[in-house]
């Protein structure tokens, strides 16, 4: 993707997800409950804290792939490619998924922890600092393409299961490595980054479950209702 269209494309993606955040799916209240999950449940704590482990040590890592990756790429560039645009585009196409009966508890759960992904990961970056590969800016650590397509995965595995979840998980880390083998990123950048996706997809589906069981147990008081007085 040319430079000048790259600009373009994430100029077009900040309005929308502005004009999202304007929206009746993104609650202030859900986002602070689901980012309450996200550092005071065990799982979900965990997960960040193998993140920064195994993050540290890829850390030892990073400039002997970096080598090697400059010597001979890691994957194709058609592959590549696939990668870097399913890291910022995969939400789009997960939210156009949501249709049967809990579609609008789906984008509550969708909705809210991708705005979330994007705060953590961009103020993480900004605190940290880490110049990229290329040395194009300051914003190398975590990786928010692949934070964003491993919190998509996610989230399919939540809401569809492992049929769906795993093909997600995959193009997911398809994504981080296109992001080493374009330069971007180093793989700690992208380990940590794949341990906040998940660890914010892990976070946010207590609250999408929540809603789903307050949905069922309404729905079946509904059903009783209509039983009874038909039989009475």
């Amino acid at each position: 993707m040319k430079k000048t269209n790259k600009i373009k494309f994430k100029y077009l993606i900040i309005i929308f997800l502005v004009s999202v955040i304007k929206t009746q799916n993104v609650s202030s209240d859900y986002i602070i409950k689901g980012v309450e999950n996200i550092f005071n449940k065990g799982d979900t704590r965990n997960i960040l804290l193998s993140g920064l482990i195994l993050s540290g040590i890829a850390n030892k890592y990073d400039y002997l792939l970096y080598d090697k990756n400059q010597s001979k790429k890691i994957m194709s560039n058609n592959l590549a490619k696939v990668g870097d645009y399913w890291g910022i585009t995969n939400q789009f196409i997960i939210w156009s998924t949501f249709s049967d009966n809990y579609k609008y508890e789906q984008l509550d759960y969708a909705m809210n922890s991708f705005v979330v992904n994007g705060i953590l990961t961009y103020g993480i970056k900004f605190a940290t600092m880490r110049n990229r590969p290329d040395l194009s800016n300051k914003r190398s650590f975590p990786s928010g393409h692949t934070s964003n397509s491993f919190l998509g995965a996610t989230i399919l595995q939540n809401v569809y299961g492992s049929e769906v979840g795993i093909p997600g998980y995959i193009l997911a880390s398809i994504t981080g490595m296109s992001r080493i083998n374009d330069n971007k990123h180093y793989l700690s950048d992208v380990i940590f980054g794949a341990a906040l996706g998940v660890a914010i997809g892990t976070g946010f589906n207590y609250l999408y479950k929540e809603e789903i069981h307050v949905k069922n147990k309404t729905f079946q008081k509904k059903s009783f209702k209509i039983n009874f007085s038909w039989s009475f």
